[in-house]
């Protein structure tokens, strides 16, 4: 299919930038600092990763449409078992996902995959219709889990949804039609989140995984290379056994696995259809926690199984592994700048020998074409502060991931909290090493003052190139102090509520016949307002009905508060059924994608 003017636009923005790059560093040849080799060779090579790290996000996205997504059925022969593995969730998080996937469309059966051997979690399945498995050990934490499943259910698909992913009805529906094609082994579908307040999320127009999911993903479904991301997805389960089950020696089992698939034959796609949402970091610790298993596990993949050795991926398939892989190293070319800066502080060396003036108007004019190509690449999901905040915060990952490469370590599989972590609102533990960013930035401030007045042993031969760089160190530091307080503020502190409140949302409920209405629901609790609670005093008991009219589920609670014009109830605890109606009702409303 030809390309629409919207994708030869995109296509043309990206060429532009890597031909004035290229320029760019070519002329840059010219200017390197010969008699300060040891600074303005690492410079350059950090400018000419730059032009890398573009070209091969170019490759990436070029085609973002190249899948054409079959029908939807309604239908299907084939035998399909939903698997949800779990070991500490608490039930607010556990059983929409469960209630969900049992409600799915197309036959099905869903288990529940307990590694945290918990009766109420057998109880809570078998009452909302799902099965229940679980094993005598941890071993392998959630690829285990997967792969002690695996050996006792006959299904020919399997679909994996974590433990906080809340499938849609059409889950199923809009994604086993690819399995027609029999060398097919995976349906990867985006992962989206229902806590639009989380870490990951900068108001309404920024989402950090985004432009992962929504577009670097579905450009891998040219190059064969779309990877499995841990949930949210479908897969072939005579595939999966084919290369050994899902791969246990990475902490990124799903890429891992995924690699072996590749190499053995079977083909993925990328289904770009929000179809589950789950929950996002709400914080800095959760954010690190995640990032660094991650990091740590890419670099476990890439000493273990490299992609890039032996035949069995084609050239193709190779560069979409080196563009997922390399974007573990852009914290270091993030800090390495900062340190460039620092060091012409400290020193007074140069590393290039240019009119400032020229070199500026060069590195803006590339930095412009840079950041418009990724404006419009991303289809508008890449925003230039955002980014550059996020650039930050990856940078303790990026530093896990340098260290797991060069001094390889056994690292415990650590599941990333959701819902309550805390009962007190207790700041997060900030990243040690953007904090030693900023106290060795301030100390080469106080430098150049020191310099300035003569105080210094060394002098600034060029004046205007230490003020650039003066300049460019007081920006990042800005940035670093604006990530660390909104990293340290109360808003992203200790989660204390289990279960996530929908404030925008209304619920339509009964109590004993009369019309009311739930506000700011969740699965624990609600403000209930109506002539019904008019009389209703604090510690009073409450049964409210929800759900449609004969299928309704009731959910008794205590009256916890007065509020202006109803009351504060607390829902008792394991209420299987009526907890899943309440999530029914709450996970069927619409949620931005």
């Amino acid at each position: 299919m030809p390309p629409n003017i919207t994708t030869f636009i995109r296509r043309s923005s990206g060429i532009v930038a890597l031909l004035l790059t290229g320029a760019y560093l070519l002329w840059r040849l010219g200017t390197l600092n010969t008699s300060a080799l040891w600074m303005s060779i690492p410079f350059y090579l950090l400018e000419l990763a730059g032009l890398v790290s573009l070209a091969l996000f170019l490759y990436s996205v070029w085609d973002t449409e190249s899948v054409e997504p079959p029908s939807p059925v309604s239908k299907t022969d084939r035998s399909i078992a939903v698997l949800i593995p779990t070991y500490n969730e608490d039930p607010e998080i556990l059983l929409p996902t469960v209630a969900a996937a049992v409600d799915l469309d197309l036959h099905h059966q869903t288990w529940v995959l307990d590694d945290g051997h918990r009766p109420w979690v057998e109880e809570m399945a078998l009452r909302l219709g799902a099965n229940y498995l679980t094993r005598p050990d941890n071993a392998h934490a959630k690829a285990g889990n997967l792969n002690y499943a695996l050996q006792r259910i006959d299904a020919e698909l399997v679909a994996v949804l974590d433990a906080d992913h809340v499938p849609e009805k059409r889950f199923l529906a809009n994604t086993v039609a690819y399995f027609d094609d029999p060398d097919l082994a995976l349906v990867q579908t985006p992962q989206a989140f229902y806590n639009q307040d989380s870490f990951e999320h900068v108001g309404d127009l920024y989402q950090e995984e985004s432009l992962f999911y929504r577009v670097i993903q579905p450009g891998k479904n040219r190059w064969n290379a779309a990877f499995w991301c841990g949930t949210s997805a479908v897969l072939r389960t005579a595939a999966l056994r084919s290369v050994g089950g899902v791969a246990t020696e990475s902490l990124t089992e799903d890429l891992h696995t995924a690699l072996r698939l590749h190499r053995d034959g079977w083909k993925t796609v990328f289904h770009n259809e929000v179809l589950a949402r789950g929950l996002a970091p709400q914080n800095y610790n959760e954010y690190g926690l995640q990032r660094k298993r991650w990091a740590a596990g890419a670099m476990q993949v890439l000493r273990t199984d490299n992609p890039f050795r032996g035949r069995l991926l084609n050239r193709r398939q190779k560069l979409a592994y080196a563009a997922t892989l390399s974007g573990w190293t852009e914290g270091w070319r993030t800090v390495a700048y900062l340190l460039v800066a620092i060091s012409v502080l400290f020193t007074g060396v140069s590393p290039l020998v240019a009119p400032v003036g020229t070199f500026a108007v060069f590195y803006v004019l590339v930095f412009a074409a840079q950041q418009l190509a990724m404006r419009t690449l991303s289809q508008g999901r890449h925003r230039i502060l955002p980014g550059l905040l996020f650039d930050w915060y990856r940078v303790p990952a990026s530093m896990r991931a340098f260290q797991q490469l060069t001094f390889p370590q056994a690292v415990r599989f650590k599941v990333t909290p959701k819902g309550r972590s805390g009962t007190e609102r207790l700041l997060p533990d900030l990243p040690r090493s953007l904090v030693a960013l900023v106290l060795l930035s301030f100390a080469a401030w106080i430098w150049f003052l020191a310099t300035m007045s003569g105080l210094t042993p060394i002098s600034y031969a060029d004046r205007t190139t230490s003020v650039v760089a003066l300049v460019f160190l007081a920006g990042n530091v800005a940035l670093i102090v604006f990530a660390l307080a909104r990293a340290s503020s109360v808003r992203f502190g200790t989660e204390r509520r289990g279960a996530k409140r929908f404030r925008r949302s209304e619920v339509a409920a009964s109590i004993g016949g009369w019309a009311t209405s739930l506000h700011a629901p969740s699965l624990t609790g609600a403000i209930v307002t109506g002539p019904a609670v008019d009389l209703a005093h604090i510690g009073s008991a409450i049964t409210v009905e929800v759900g449609p009219l004969g299928r309704e589920q009731y959910l008794s609670g205590q009256v916890r508060r007065r509020t202006l014009d109803g009351v504060t109830v607390e829902f008792d605890d394991q209420q299987w059924e009526g907890m899943a109606m309440m999530s029914s009702e709450l996970f069927n409303q619409p949620v931005a994608a």
